[in-house]
């Protein structure tokens, strides 16, 4: 029956080629007429019906995101077969090429050329032959007439695949950095002003002020511009390594340390004294493995919730509407032939 129906194609080209209805691409058959005459068909239609065509000759394996791409490197050597069966009349074994061509010159598919009577098939041919020329859509076969529509709509994706994965890497990659320097950057105290000659302990670090105007309860130690700029209390003790012995000096007795970055007395009692960091305290009442590990929990909550966030935008399609021309023939003008219409021929 496909024979049948690659022989109808053909005729139905010559046809068209004796009465100039076709294209400049097509009025003479070379490869890469072929391949631009595609791409302005695709471009002018773009259903989903012609997506589905154009993938299944120009990407069968799903390689593009950019079907448009995926034409304008197709192989032109993998038309001679088509242009021979059409121009000399031998077989062609790829039936997605006849499909193709069938689509570029408006002849029907395959299932709608099935459904043609004799005299139907008949008429369809007798158009081309007066001299019309048929701009023919996709057809779906069913009960009842269609209303005439002007717009064809097609979902297509909001955001290419290949951009929403290298966003969702460059914002995670970007946000583990910066919540890393975040988390390890000290607070920096302000220099002190004129007049302020004393400081207090603020929490985690130092703060210049004047004698007098400090909060109620707090007290104050004279000015020592280097303890302000050097003293901070360490918040993530397990940020700590052998590498900090001698740099960390700590307070603590029994599970309760506390670790600092310089030298000196104890700020939140000025009556006790920093101790230097030892081996033992690291590593009794500190561990990097688990600050490490923690951050890698993290690391992966935060992976999983980019990815979904990265599949719902994948989710996101916009629908894309082509206006058709006024003059274009109705596919049930073109297809579902009345008596009436063949008593008049």
């Amino acid at each position: 029956m496909f024979e049948e129906y690659k022989r109808s194609l053909r005729d139905f080209y010559l046809l068209k080629k004796e009465k100039r209805l076709l294209t400049t691409n097509l009025e003479k058959l070379q490869r890469d007429r072929l391949r631009a005459e595609c791409a302005s068909v695709f471009l002018r239609k773009r259903l989903r019906v012609d997506q589905d065509l154009i993938r299944s000759v120009f990407d069968p394996t799903n390689e593009h995101e950019d079907q448009m791409r995926s034409i304008e490197r197709f192989d032109l050597d993998k038309f001679r077969p088509l242009i021979t069966f059409l121009t000399i009349g031998t077989n062609i074994r790829d039936d997605n090429h006849v499909k193709l061509f069938a689509w570029l010159i408006d002849f029907p598919t395959y299932d709608e050329w099935c459904e043609f009577s004799k005299e139907e098939l008949k008429h369809f041919f007798q158009q081309v032959a007066n001299g019309k020329k048929i701009e023919k859509d996709r057809k779906v076969h069913g009960g009842g007439k269609k209303g005439r529509d002007n717009t064809n709509q097609d979902s297509t994706r909001l955001i290419p695949s290949s951009y929403i994965i290298i966003s969702c890497i460059i914002l995670l990659f970007m946000g583990s950095i910066s919540f890393i320097a975040w988390e390890r950057m000290a607070t920096t105290g302000r220099m002190p002003k004129a007049g302020e000659k004393h400081m207090y302990w603020d929490g985690d670090h130092y703060e210049p002020v004047k004698e007098g105007d400090q909060k109620p309860g707090v007290s104050i130690i004279p000015l020592d511009l280097k303890t302000l700029r050097q003293q901070r209390k360490i918040t993530i003790p397990d940020t700590l390594t052998k590498y900090s012995l001698g740099k960390v000096w700590y307070k603590g007795h029994g599970r309760n340390h506390e670790f600092f970055t310089a030298a000196g007395l104890y700020p939140p009692d000025t009556l006790r004294t920093l101790k230097p960091l030892s081996l033992g305290i690291l590593r009794d009442h500190t561990s990097n493995y688990r600050y490490l590990l923690t951050r890698l929990i993290w690391f992966l909550y935060a992976a999983i919730f980019v990815s979904l966030c990265g599949y719902w935008v994948s989710r996101m399609k916009r629908k894309v509407s082509v206006e058709k021309p006024e003059h274009e023939i109705d596919d049930n003008r073109i297809t579902d032939f009345s008596e009436a219409q063949l008593a008049q021929q």
